[in-house]
């Protein structure tokens, strides 16, 4: 086999790739040993007919196509192994010449990984957020959970801000009513903000079994199109108003909370939680903060192929996520007045940042030598197993043990271990 070398830019390589008839014809006999049995011909037994009948039987087009996809894939292999290359995606492959005496002739284009250079990282500093938690902010939390606890006390008195009310609604937009538009014993606070602005204000003080019509404007960002904008005038019928009383914050309170002795100690498991959330949230800002600049003094050209396959997957989880919103894209598009190829040129940059720093993740990992040993693929998998809900775990356990689960446990453990290193070296 003879390989010719040609390089490109942007990381491409184009390969001739000459194949001699020899190891063409180990090809086409093994298309022969297959297709054969499968042809009946007239004269001979399933199988023995000659090589140009049952390509004659089977059509020339169909006998080659089936050569072709034996002969390619091994010489491709063959040629970048021996080239020492290291492909990104498929190869644009052209074929030249196909003649079963003299073998055959095409050219592979293909996309290469770039020498990813790190840049000096401990000449990168990121100063890490100063980690505080108010007493307000405990009292926020203590009012959540306070609300959580409240009781209600059914009243014959006008509804005011703070009361809970059960209703039955339905809503007509130029007097025809509206899909998603109706409930029955539906619950509302009112002050809340559950319902569309103005609705709530407009039932302070009604009673129980009082009717009334509320007015409202759906705002313009509202996610159903077909309600955007629009005057809607709801029929309501108030059931019932309850007032909600609210426990006091004492050490009674903190032991119905939870396991805990008094309110001081309640209040200290809170700032606990708190300072824990704003350690992890400002981490994970901190750590964007470095892969933005290690990755902006890092300069080489990332594979078209690999930002194709990341924009394609954004794409794909912003379907997913608006779908979650009871939005449609095309809602979305012509919400935002945009073209779907306008949201994914919008999004390439984003794409080729994200492989970026993953290159540079991964070279960092090499250059560190790390590794994942056993005793930590067995923590990790027990964490994992142990945070999956347990009707889940079996098949959670079973993709783990995999090849491509344990893949993916090795490499979650080494980008910990390089995140890990980042963070030590470049914040202060």
């Amino acid at each position: 086999m003879k390989i010719t070398r040609e390089d490109l830019k942007d990381n491409k390589i184009k390969l001739t790739i000459e194949v001699e008839a020899a190891r063409l014809a180990l090809a086409i006999d093994e298309v022969y040993a297959k297709l054969a049995p499968t042809v009946k011909i007239s004269g001979f037994r399933p199988g023995k007919a000659p090589k140009n009948i049952v390509e004659k039987e089977v059509g020339s087009e169909r006998f080659q196509s089936e050569v072709l996809d034996i002969i390619l894939p091994q010489t491709y292999y063959d040629a970048i192994v021996k080239e020492n290359l290291e492909p990104v995606g498929a190869p644009e492959v052209k074929m030249i010449s196909y003649v079963p005496s003299d073998g055959i002739k095409y050219e592979a284009v293909l996309e290469t990984m770039p020498k990813v250079t790190v840049p000096d990282i401990t000449k990168i500093s990121v100063k890490k957020d100063k980690i505080e938690v108010g007493e307000k902010e405990i009292l926020e939390v203590l009012v959540d959970l306070s609300r959580q606890l409240a009781k209600t006390v059914e009243v014959k008195r006008p509804a005011k801000a703070g009361d809970k009310l059960e209703i039955d609604f339905e809503g007509f937009i130029d007097n025809i009513a509206f899909d998603g538009g109706n409930g029955v014993m539906q619950p509302l606070v009112l002050g809340s903000g559950a319902f569309i602005p103005g609705f709530e204000e407009q039932l302070e003080g009604t009673k129980a079994k009082d009717e009334k019509e509320v007015v409202v404007t759906f705002p313009k960002e509202y996610h159903a199109d077909n309600l955007k904008g629009k005057v809607a005038t709801f029929k309501v019928k108030v059931n019932k108003v309850e007032e909600i009383i609210m426990p006091e914050l004492t050490d009674a309170f903190a032991k119905e909370v939870g396991p805990f002795t008094d309110l001081a100690t309640l209040k200290a498991d809170i700032k606990k939680q708190l300072i824990f959330t704003k350690e992890t949230q400002g981490r994970r800002k901190t750590e964007d903060e470095i892969l933005a600049k290690i990755a902006d003094k890092a300069s080489f050209t990332v594979p078209e192929t690999l930002i194709d396959q990341e924009q394609h997957r954004m794409f794909h989880d912003a379907e997913s996520g608006l779908a979650q919103q009871g939005m449609t894209l095309e809602g979305y598009l012509s919400a935002n007045n945009k073209t779907k190829e306008e949201l994914e040129k919008e999004m390439r940059p984003e794409a080729e940042k994200r492989v970026k720093i993953g290159m540079i993740l991964s070279q960092l990992s090499k250059d560190k030598g790390y590794k994942a040993g056993e005793i930590e693929i067995a923590k990790y998998l027990e964490d994992r197993i142990a945070s999956t809900p347990e009707e889940q775990r079996d098949e959670a356990k079973k993709y783990y043990e995999s090849h491509d689960g344990r893949h993916q446990l090795e490499n979650a453990i080494i980008g910990n271990k390089v995140l890990e290193y980042i963070y030590e070296t470049c914040t202060k």
